[in-house]
């Protein structure tokens, strides 16, 4: 046996990922691992966007963000996230964004490089398996030598709106090129990544029953003004989002309130300028209860496009778990639990369901959802994902 397959027999592999900043939102491999670092290392590797930078507020407070974790990554290598009781470590490397130039590229990769051999060798890390859910980790996998690695491919990067397809699309490729492991959250990146011809998986994503199962004995204070039936949506309100659906259903049902709660990295002046539509900014994770509990019903306005074809919400089933009607346009992966909920593709078609859904016998249903549920639950979905990166016969 060969002393590379020896040490992966005896000791348990270590991780090292790269992927968005930890903390930030809670991102379908920050839930896995959660779970995975209660048994193994983890170096988490907060690395620079995507996206170039604009000349607006909401940019500029990220810079200002990012630069203060960069500096502060310089006095400490990595921090232990003793509160969360795991062994996650979580990497700042100085890095600068415009990747595409060639010479900030070649200095992306030096700082990261060299930020992750220091932390590599003050944890120890042994028999590491890496993990990326960003095409740019291309520049960076290579860093040790005989290990394994892993694309968990949460999006389709090249659609993403604001990016540099082309660049992205040449990561991606290199990335997918120094993997050994494939693995897809929708049914559409999984046939997306099936054609490299490598050990390519579906895994799509889970639900954290523990915190939406709560019943919070009063509603979150941000809804207090807000008059009632209320639709809501939580989550991150970006370009997938529909505004001219929002404002046409809003407009149609003046007698709804339309509560939007999350961050906006958007332009959403237009929706602002319907008076029952209500734009609460963001709560925290485990403030979602709260929220939830003073919403009649739930839905996703996301538009139809070849982008959205490929995601897989992971507020589909939060939204069903909670027990709350739920409606949406007509996305690919919803169409899987259309018997939990309402698909909705046109503007009288919305009015139906959500008039409809406020008059649903909700608690019958529930219980048919929570069976389903079951084998939905982060834990079980990072089991699934340690197993599948921990195969030897590839």
């Amino acid at each position: 046996m060969k002393s590379d397959e020896f040490k992966r027999d005896i000791i348990p592999p270590s991780f090292i990922v790269f992927s968005d900043d930890w903390g930030e939102h809670p991102s379908s491999s920050q839930h896995i691992f959660k779970h995975i670092a209660l048994n193994h290392k983890v170096l988490w590797v907060n690395t620079i966007g995507m996206r170039n930078p604009k000349l607006t507020w909401s940019d500029f407070n990220k810079i200002i963000k990012k630069i203060k974790k960069m500096f502060g990554s310089l006095k400490v290598e990595s921090q232990k996230r003793k509160s969360d009781n795991i062994f996650l470590y979580v990497c700042q490397p100085f890095m600068l964004p415009f990747n595409q130039i060639f010479l900030i590229r070649r200095f992306n990769k030096y700082s990261v490089r060299r930020a992750i051999q220091l932390n590599n060798r003050h944890l120890n890390l042994t028999n590491s398996i890496v993990v990326s859910t960003v095409p740019n980790a291309c520049d960076y996998i290579d860093i040790l030598d005989n290990s394994k690695t892993v694309y968990y491919c949460v999006d389709d990067f090249t659609q993403w709106p604001g990016l540099n397809h082309c660049l992205v699309g040449e990561m991606e490729d290199q990335l997918i090129g120094r993997s050994e492991i494939l693995i897809g959250t929708s049914h559409k990146l999984y046939s997306k990544l099936h054609a490299y011809s490598k050990p390519t998986y579906l895994l799509t994503h889970g639900v954290d029953r523990a915190l939406f199962s709560q019943n919070p004995l009063v509603e979150h204070s941000c809804l207090t003004s807000i008059p009632k039936p209320r639709v809501g949506y939580f989550g991150l309100i970006d370009e997938r989002s529909d505004q001219g659906l929002l404002i046409a259903i809003a407009s149609s049902m003046p007698d709804f309130s339309f509560v939007m709660t999350g961050p906006v990295v958007t332009d959403v002046s237009p929706s602002k300028t319907c008076s029952n539509i209500y734009f609460t900014g963001p709560v925290t994770y485990t403030e979602l209860p709260s929220l939830v509990k003073g919403l009649d019903i739930l839905f996703i306005p996301y538009l139809v496009n070849e982008f959205t074809d490929s995601i897989s919400p992971l507020k589909l089933k939060e939204y069903l778990i909670t027990g709350k009607p739920v409606v949406t346009t007509p996305l690919a992966e919803a169409k899987a639990f259309s018997q939990y909920l309402m698909i909705a593709s046109s503007i009288e078609g919305w009015k139906i369901a959500l008039t409809s859904s406020l008059k649903q016998d909700q608690p019958s249903k529930f219980e048919l959802i929570i069976k389903a549920m079951e084998g939905e639950l982060w834990e079980n979905k990072a089991k699934i994902f340690l197993d599948l990166c921990m195969q030897e016969n590839i």
